[in-house]
Formats: structure tokens, C-alpha cells, sequence
């Protein structure tokens, strides 16, 4: 076979793709192998063009209907199968995903998730139905991001949340989850989110590698918090890196919670954990400027001196000008924006 087509993105390349990949069905030469990998490494967005792209009639398989039956029958390579997946004849297609749903491995389940958006029911639900049965990790990591692609269709609506339902009711789920979770495509992370239980979530929050996983991790834990371990879970993501995830897990906090557990978040490098925390305060009936002026003066930081310039009053000026002249650097920094901040908020323009 000739090179590798390549993909730039348009559909005239799509239709490239596909007249490349029926004319090593029709060589079946030895590099079918190496196409397959090369098929389950495109963008779901290609792969949907290509599928478009492979119809009408004109652009069916070469000799026809027939030609590409006896292909389907007497060659074994799952590639046959799913380039067969992509005919313009209804038939051809079912019995490709006849086919395709006996092949175990990540090329089947990419070419059954396609053809969840068939126009023919019994094409469609056949697809659906043999893509439940491929639920191993590379399977999933290959499935999922084509079945979001195509989650707007009127056809397809649905597949991508029964496809969940199945995996979260299966067992090993942890280990589905636990690969998913490395996965860069955002589809496949956010479902390898959802099959992991709440401690190994709250573990990825606070140490994985990866700064989107993290942050995910901590969305999806607190989407989940529920019962006595609630507060216990917040607090510990508290120390999340992501401000957006420190922000809700104070905001799930109960309205009546004791300043000193309040401390840090009080004294958040981030304005908007900051001024969560003084409304968890303020909820309870707790003023949040006599909760900062507490803290000053046993152990000033530069966040409590920043969160006390955000709601205190004129007369803690004093407090301010008081670590103008502190050792620690960031206690003078933050004292001098302090200042300027809380002058500005106070002083009528």
C-alpha cells in the first residue's frame, strides 16, 4: 500500500482515510496490523468525519456489495470487519457489527461506538448492545471519546450515559477507573472519575502527578460528598492546589464551623477561597474581621493581613502599619497592599 494519508482536519481527507484503509482490505497485505494502530490512534472528530465520509453509494466498498460480503467471510483480520462497519448497505454493516462484536480489543470498540449513531435501528442497537461486553481499559479509552463525539446526535443520544451505567455496575471497576484516569482526553477522565470510590478520589486529589487530575478529582469528590464525612472530606481538600476546588470544599462547609478550623482557608493565597470563608463565617454569625484580628495577634500571615484589608474597618489600619516593619518579607508586602486595599475600600470616592 501506498503512505499513510495523514489527516488535516477536512472531510475531503476523511474520504482519503477510508479509501486508504479499503484498499488494504482488498491487498490484504501484511501491515494490517500496524493501519489498526494507526486507526485507533485518530481523534474521535476524524474518525466521525470518516464516517461520514465513506457514504453515499458512490464511495461504497470496491465490487460492490457482494465483493465486500466474501471479504467479511473469509477474511479474519478485525480490520475487514471494521472498514465493512462503514458500507453504505445496511446489511453490510450489521453483519460487520456482528463481527465486530466478537473482537475483543480497542479497533472494535472504536468502529461499534461509531455506529451507535446508525440510521437503521437494528445497526444501531446491535452496536450498542456489543459495545457493554468491551469494557476493558484500552477498550474504554478507545470507545468513550467517540461515543462523546458524537453525544449531540439525535441517534446517538444516550449511548455514552448506557455505556457508563454498564461500566459502573461492573466489577474491577476501580482498575477501569484507575487507567481512564491517565487518559488526556478530558471524555475519558471525567468517566474514570466516576468509577472510582471516594478514597482513592480524595487520594488523586491531594497527590497526583497531573494538575487536571487533580482538579478533577477534587470536582468529582465533592459532587459526592454526602453524610458525617463530609466536613471531615472538605477540609482535607482544603490543601487541593486548584483555588476553584478550595473554594467549593469551603462552600461545603456547615454555616456554624469554629474559626480555627476556618483558619486556613481564612488565610488563602486565593481572594476568592478568602471571602468563602468569611460568608461560611458571617452564615454562622460569627464576625469575620474579629476572627482575623484574633489570629493577627498570636500568628500573622501574609493571607490573614490581605483577608483582614478585605472586611475589617478603618480603626485596623493600625493593625496593617503594624507589620510594615515585620522581618518576614511577605508579612511587610502584604501589609503595604493591605493598606492600599483596605483605604481604598473604606475612603468614599
Amino acid at each position: 500500500m501506498g503512505d499513510w494519508p495523514g489527516d488535516d482536519g477536512s472531510r475531503e481527507q476523511a474520504g482519503r482515510l477510508v479509501a486508504y484503509l479499503r484498499g488494504v482490505v482488498q491487498a490484504g497485505d501484511g501491515d494490517s496490523d500496524a493501519v489498526a494502530a494507526r486507526v485507533i490512534g485518530l481523534p474521535a472528530a476524524t474518525l466521525v468525519r470518516m464516517d461520514r465520509a465513506a457514504r453515499p453509494q458512490a464511495a461504497g466498498a470496491p465490487g460492490g456489495p457482494g465483493a465486500a460480503r466474501v471479504l467479511l467471510r473469509t477474511r479474519r483480520h478485525p480490520l475487514v470487519a471494521a472498514v465493512t462497519s462503514l458500507d453504505a448497505n445496511g446489511g453490510l454493516r450489521e453483519e460487520a457489527v456482528v463481527r465486530l462484536a466478537a473482537e475483543p480489543g480497542p479497533l472494535a470498540s472504536v468502529f461499534l461506538a461509531l455506529r451507535t449513531d446508525d440510521w437503521v435501528d437494528s445497526v444501531r442497537e446491535r452496536a450498542l448492545a456489543a459495545l457493554r461486553w468491551h469494557d476493558e481499559p484500552d477498550e474504554v479509552r478507545a470507545a468513550v471519546p467517540v461515543l462523546d463525539a458524537l453525544r449531540g446526535r439525535s441517534r446517538s443520544k444516550g449511548a455514552l450515559d448506557a455505556y457508563r451505567e454498564v461500566l459502573l455496575a461492573k466489577p474491577r471497576q476501580q482498575a477501569r477507573g484507575r487507567a481512564a484516569v491517565t487518559e488526556t482526553q478530558p471524555s475519558v477522565r471525567r468517566l474514570g472519575m466516576e468509577l472510582l470510590d471516594e478514597d482513592a478520589l480524595l487520594a488523586m486529589a491531594l497527590r497526583d502527578s497531573d494538575h487536571a487530575c487533580r482538579t478533577a478529582a477534587g470536582h468529582a469528590l465533592l459532587a459526592r460528598l454526602r453524610g458525617r464525612d463530609r466536613q471531615h472530606v472538605a477540609l482535607r481538600l482544603l490543601r487541593v492546589p486548584d483555588p476553584r476546588v478550595r473554594e467549593r470544599a469551603v462552600e461545603v462547609l456547615p454555616a456554624g464551623i469554629e474559626p480555627a478550623v476556618l483558619a486556613g482557608a481564612l488565610a488563602d493565597r486565593s481572594a476568592k477561597v478568602r471571602d468563602a470563608a468569611r460568608r461560611r463565617l458571617q452564615a454562622g454569625g460569627t464576625d469575620p474581621a474579629a476572627a482575623y484580628r484574633a489570629f493577627l495577634r498570636t500568628r500573622p500571615s501574609p493571607g490573614m493581613l490581605l483577608g483582614l484589608a478585605e472586611c475589617g474597618e478603618d480603626a485596623d489600619l493600625d493593625i496593617l502599619h503594624a507589620h510594615l516593619d515585620a522581618e518576614r518579607s511577605a508579612l511587610r508586602r502584604a501589609a503595604r497592599a493591605g493598606a492600599v486595599h483596605l483605604v481604598r475600600r473604606t475612603t468614599p470616592s
